[in-house]
């Protein structure tokens, strides 16, 4: 998915409490497949698109219903 300029990035803080879920659940998503990767600025500094959060909560919802 392509993101504009004004695409908020999200911290790991902010991805968990909008999702409710703990770091570990975050990244083994992430491991397997099932959540959007955040983008790496440093070894130590990642962060998600808003509207690949937003996307992936709609996608859920979806095929939840």
């Amino acid at each position: 998915m392509t993101s504009t300029l004004t695409d908020q990035m999200l911290t790991r803080q902010e991805v968990q409490n909008i999702l409710s879920i703990s770091c570990t659940t975050l990244y083994r998503w992430m491991d397997e497949g099932i959540f959007p990767s955040p983008v790496r600025y440093t070894a130590r500094c990642v962060r998600w698109r808003q509207s690949d959060v937003q996307n992936w909560l709609n996608q859920s919802a979806q095929v939840a219903a």
